[in-house]
């Protein structure tokens, strides 16, 4: 078993690295990597949803950013077009995307109907005075069960990962052997999340990422392009060593976390990143704050650096992405920069991937719900989700109500208009009369999701005896 002195050249050093074993640092031996270990309860009941999200200094300044982002992706020849749905400071009406209807309904119902008839049994939903609003009317309308549901206000000058994290688990009797679902609130028909509570990787794991795999999700996609009825663009690649597989990934939407294990300034770097492809630079910036961990690194940035490209090439010659990962590895260097247990889940369900962070993403559930409704009247928000009609009940309760305490719900069709026009789109979603006329009602995607989306349905009925 070969030992390494530090004093040869970095790049003969990660060569050397490679077919090594063992390093020794004054003496120390430092490799192999060092085995994380962690026995964690094998369910997890509790969960911090959140209708948070951060703010742009001004309206004008957010407005330019979401048309700057589109114009960037529809001249680059995106699949997904995002004119994204921006919090900024000086909003006379909070532009918070969690509280925008769906069928007339607001996203964050949908996530908490989600949740209400998952196992979970607290949960703590952290968000706005109007989001306390709209929780009000919900908590009075709908039943909840022997679940536990608290509010926390968000702090409006902190609006990071690391404060909600912090706010959420301050109303949480959280052990230490213990995770937590930690879940934005943009995730409106994500119903299907036992497989999340229930996952055989808890108990061996603090953090685990839900990976957006286009493959698993969407297999058929090149032959059948209308297959994929979520548009997304994949910036990351993960080579299945194991598996001889590309698959082309999007940053996860759920998190299950161990909150005591986890150092929670390295989670919200690492979430910062997430989209921009800097998620390897910010790693190793935030490892040699901790000298220890990066020399557990450096055994996979050398396999990294060394082989990722090429091993790429084998599966596509021409490849643009963002961040790219031998997965196996990958778990081995997060788990070192972390000092935890860690691991992905590419998973196959659309509706992770599903949130709604843009107004074309809003359309697609607007346009699902109406194509439901077309073919089963107003109940057919039930035959494509399991809360559906729960979700009614409140539409027909609550909404009323709703619209005489929030500016947001007085016109909303017309607010949405004008949030078009401001945007600079060809088109708005609503006629005068708030008749829904998007141009993209009639994609042929729509109706491939309808059907997805009630077979789930059906399913998950039939699995807990619920009526059909």
């Amino acid at each position: 078993m070969g030992v390494v002195e530090l004093s040869i050249g970095f790049d003969k050093f990660l060569i050397l690295l490679s077919s090594t074993a063992l390093i020794e640092v004054g003496g120390d031996r430092i490799f192999p990597l060092p085995m994380f270990s962690a026995t964690n309860k094998p369910v997890i009941d509790k969960c911090i949803l959140s209708f948070s999200h951060d703010q742009v200094a001004s309206r004008s300044d957010a407005d330019q950013m979401s048309i700057e982002k589109a114009r960037r992706e529809i001249a680059e020849g995106k699949k997904g077009i995002s004119h994204l749905i921006l919090r900024a400071l000086d909003d006379e009406v909070d532009q918070l995307k969690f509280l925008f209807l769906i069928h007339g309904i607001p996203i964050m119902c949908y996530a908490l109907g989600n949740l209400l008839q998952s196992s979970l049994r607290e949960i703590v939903v952290i968000g706005s005075p109007e989001v306390e609003t709209v929780l009000n009317r919900f908590l009075a309308v709908v039943e909840t069960g022997d679940k536990k549901i608290t509010f926390v206000r968000e702090d409006p000058n902190n609006l990071s990962l690391r404060q909600t994290m912090a706010l959420g688990k301050s109303q949480l009797n959280v052990e230490p052997n213990e995770l937590v679902l930690f879940q934005p609130g943009d995730l409106p028909f994500m119903y299907d999340i036992e497989k999340v509570l229930h996952d055989e990787d808890i108990q061996s794991h603090n953090l685990l990422l839900w990976l957006n795999s286009r493959q698993r999700m969407f297999p058929r996609y090149q032959e059948d392009p209308d297959s994929e009825f979520v548009q997304r663009n994949y910036h990351y690649r993960a080579i299945y060593e194991d598996l001889n597989e590309l698959h082309d990934m999007k940053e996860p939407n759920v998190y299950p976390i161990n909150l005591t294990a986890l150092k929670p300034d390295i989670i919200d770097e690492l979430h910062a990143s997430r989209k921009d492809g800097r998620i390897l630079q910010v790693g190793i910036k935030q490892a040699l704050k901790y000298p220890g961990r990066f020399l557990k690194l450096i055994l996979v940035l050398a396999k990294q650096f060394l082989k990722f490209e090429s091993d790429l090439k084998r599966f596509r010659k021409n490849n643009k992405y963002q961040f790219g990962m031998h997965v196996d590895n990958f778990h081995k260097g997060v788990s070192a920069l972390l000092d935890i247990t860690f691991k992905t889940k590419p998973h196959s369900d659309p509706s992770f991937v599903s949130d709604v962070d843009a107004l074309e993403d809003w359309e697609d559930f607007e346009s699902l719900t109406h194509y439901a409704a077309q073919l089963h009247g107003e109940e057919g928000l039930a035959y494509i989700h399991p809360f559906g009609h729960e979700l009614l009940r409140f539409k027909e309760l609550a909404m009323p109500e709703l619209k005489k305490e929030l500016p947001i719900y007085r016109d909303f069709p017309a607010y949405l208009n004008r949030l078009y026009q401001t945007l600079k789109m060809d088109y708005v979603p609503f006629d005068p009369a708030g008749k829904y006329i998007s141009p993209n009602a009639d994609n042929p995607r729509v109706a491939v999701a309808f059907g997805w989306y009630s077979q789930k349905c059906e399913a998950l009925k039939v699995q807990s005896g619920q009526e059909i």
